[in-house]
Formats: C-alpha cells, structure tokens, sequence
C-alpha cells in the first residue's frame, strides 16, 4: 500500500477537526517519515484547496443526505416533521408558516400530506 494514503487520510481528519493544515502536515509526515512537501503536494492533489476543504465536506455530506431523502419519502417526511418539531415556539404564525415551507422545499415534501402531524405538534406545544 502507498505510504502516503494513511497520512492523506490523517491529514484530511486534521483539517475536518480544525487544525492548521500547514502544521498538521508537517506533523504527519514526520510522523510517517515522508517528506512534508511530498505529502503537501499529494494531500492536495486529493483533497483540493485546504482551505474549503471542510465546507466542501459538508456540502458533500448535505447532498447525499438529501439524495437518500429524494429517493426515501418516509425518511423525507420523518424528517421534515422532526425539523418541524424543533421550530421555535416563539415563532409568529406567519414566521412558523414561513419555516415550515422552507423546511418542506429542503426536504421536497408537501407540507400539506403533513398536517395532521404538524397540527399535533402545535398542539403540543
């Protein structure tokens, strides 16, 4: 296996955790024994730009959740509720109104096969 995976790796996880990429690197490769500038150079190769490394992670994850929302609609709808579920109390009607068709769009839900659901929640509440 090459060397450099595992470290490309670890870097990766340093940046996903907040560490300065500049630092991380040189620690893992002193760490793996291989030259921090050969590393550098394949790390970002890999990833792309340190510094959107983690809002592309993100981005990424966020796509994939809504992908398998977009082809679950009982995951979809649960979601949506639960999101719905956790809107502020505090929210005029038309603010909460406003919420829950933005939520709806995300999740590409109809809000209104969800109303005997949302109903129980404000009632709840």
């Amino acid at each position: 296996m090459d060397a450099f995976i595992p470290a490309i790796e670890e870097v990766a996880q340093a940046i996903m955790a907040g560490e300065d990429a500049e630092q991380a690197i040189a620690d893992i490769a002193q760490e793996h024994e291989l030259p921090a500038v050969a590393l550098r150079n394949r790390a970002l190769r890999a990833l792309g730009p340190f510094d959107t490394y983690k809002e592309r992670q993100a981005r990424s994850k966020k796509e994939r959740e809504q992908t398998a929302m977009r082809r679950d609609p009982v995951l979809a709808g649960a979601s949506f509720v639960a999101q719905v579920s956790n809107l502020s109390p505090k929210l005029s009607p038309e603010e909460r109104e406003a919420e829950i068709q933005r939520l709806a769009a995300e999740f590409d839900v109809d809000p209104r096969a969800h109303r005997d659901a949302i109903e129980r929640l404000r009632r709840k509440f």
